[in-house]
């Protein structure tokens, strides 16, 4: 997986291209989910949205709509 992520683009075929995307985008994904459960994390320790966006550099709205689906808010 490092070969195909770090790899010079111009190297790769085109079946490389693909599976690097592929895995990239896992990557992504799994770390947004990271991301959304830290930022939940701070909102359960009381941190309101506006202090979790100075502190964090996201923006509000973004880092809520990460987080939502971890919020235990009834």
């Amino acid at each position: 997986m490092a070969r195909l992520l770090t790899a010079p683009v111009g190297d790769m075929s085109d079946d490389d291209l693909r599976s690097a995307v592929q895995q990239s985008e896992r990557i992504r994904d799994a770390s947004r989910r990271r991301t959304g459960r830290l930022l939940a994390e701070m909102h359960s320790r009381g941190m309101s949205w506006p202090a979790i966006a100075r502190t964090t550099g996201i923006r509000q709205t973004t880092a809520y709509d990460w987080a939502r689906i971890y919020l235990n808010e009834d």
